[in-house]
């Protein structure tokens, strides 16, 4: 079976910090207080910022940012298949909340991935989102 999408981020996301710890405290200063909730092919977490990024599992009673996509539409954002602003337009991917909001989670999302292609382990755990896709 699968991993879960919120098993891998919050696994993601210790690995920044111990790994790429200046990226890191970028990404929390980034995200700030805010909350985003985050629905993957029906699997709902929250990753909230604050202190320390934390990933919980299950719906965010307060989110800044809702997003929604699937596994395969992630897969194809990292691959270069297709692009944030194409996966919107075509329905692949939802996002909503208040137009500051979008882009702090927008500008969030880009720290979080300068911080990702500068650790040893994230490819690992982009094989197991992989190892998941249908």
């Amino acid at each position: 079976m699968a991993e879960r999408i919120s098993s891998l981020l919050r696994r993601s996301v210790e690995h920044l910090e111990g790994e790429v710890p200046d990226s890191y405290r970028l990404l929390v200063a980034e995200l700030g207080t805010m909350v985003v909730e985050v629905d993957v092919d029906g699997e709902v977490f929250s990753l909230r910022g604050g202190d320390r990024l934390a990933v919980s599992d299950g719906a965010a009673q307060t989110a800044g940012a809702r997003i929604v996509t699937s596994r395969v539409t992630i897969l194809d954002l990292l691959d270069a298949r297709i692009g944030l602003g194409e996966a919107v337009e075509t329905g692949n991917m939802s996002v909503r909340g208040s137009l500051e909001d979008v882009q702090r989670a927008h500008d969030s999302l880009l720290a979080y991935v300068h911080a990702a292609v500068r650790t040893s382990t994230q490819p690992g755990l982009l094989s197991e989102l992989r190892a998941g896709a249908p």
